[in-house]
């Protein structure tokens, strides 16, 4: 009984030192406090955001001093470019930064009036000694969207880290919303004076009786045809593949065709930058095509 006793008392033992080491040994369990994954989510998500923010704003800095450099030159894109740059920079200093709301439909007029819109606020920014804003950019979605100027556009929004508002509901709808969403005092937009709605406007004007009331901001108002090509090209600027295939200004796909003063023997085009005379510029578009008159359109 003694033996059976100890055996008994020395197996309780056993038992009791295999479970306080197995629970020394096993894994402790994960304490998740509330707040440690979404800190850690909130710190990755934002971290990366900031590292795109400063290389855009660095990116568009760069592209401000070549663009100011060049518009230095006594020609006539020098000229052109320098007032395009000047009127920026008024509407941000006029309006700030957030009231302002640059066109982007994705055509070359607005792809000029977006990168002067990058370098202006990437100046303005710097000479405020603020933290770098976002560029607002206003994108009217329709139904008959060439598939290539959609991709285009939600491409650059992300390439340049834009703040893209999008309506669907027309123009002046939507550029109401724009205005109550978020307080808009203007509007930039890419309309020169070659335009259906250009003439007799001027670097700023007020919109149509018909619209909501905003200031409409005309940084190429008095730009050529050649000029906004030697402004995309010149800079290395992207814009949509459509302009390689013929294309010189672009509507909806159903009333806008290939510029047949581009066309080539075998039935192929040439680029859009190749077309001689820029008043041949909307040969390709149907007469129902053409610029929203009173502010939402500037981008061809």
């Amino acid at each position: 009984p003694t033996c059976r006793s100890a055996r008994a008392l020395g197996l309780r033992m056993l038992l009791s030192l295999l479970y306080t080491l197995g629970v020394a040994l096993a894994p402790l369990p994960l304490r998740r406090s509330r707040t440690a994954l979404p800190r850690m989510c909130d710190q990755s998500s934002l971290s990366q955001p900031a590292q795109a923010d400063a290389a855009d704003a660095a990116d568009a800095l760069a592209l401000h001093r070549r663009l100011k450099l060049r518009s230095e030159v006594e020609d006539e894109f020098g000229r052109a470019l320098k007032e395009g740059l000047e009127v920026c920079a008024h509407s941000l200093r006029l309006y700030g930064p957030a009231r302002v709301v640059t066109s982007f439909n994705g055509g070359k007029d607005a792809v000029a009036i977006l990168h002067l819109m990058r370098a202006a606020l990437a100046a303005h920014s710097e000479a405020a000694g603020g933290p770098r804003e976002r560029l607002r950019v206003i994108f009217f979605e329709q139904r008959d969207e060439f598939p290539e100027v959609d991709a285009f556009v939600r491409d650059a929004v992300e390439r340049y880290d834009l703040e893209l508002c999008t309506y669907s509901d027309g123009f002046a709808a939507g550029l109401e919303s724009c205005i109550a969403e978020h307080a808009s005092a203007a509007f930039v937009l890419g309309t020169r004076e070659g335009d259906p709605n250009g003439s007799g406007q001027g670097a700023f004007e007020p919109s149509s009786t018909w619209m909501p009331p905003f200031m409409r901001v005309n940084p190429v108002l008095r730009w050529s045809y050649a000029h906004v090509w030697q402004l995309l090209r010149g800079f290395a600027l992207p814009f949509c593949s459509l302009y390689e295939e013929g294309y010189t200004s672009l509507g909806k796909q159903s009333d806008t065709e290939p510029n047949p003063a581009l066309r080539l023997p075998d039935g192929s085009y040439r680029p859009a930058w190749l077309l001689d005379d820029g008043a041949l510029e909307r040969a390709g578009r149907s007469a129902k095509g053409g610029k929203a008159g009173g502010g939402g359109g500037g981008g061809e």
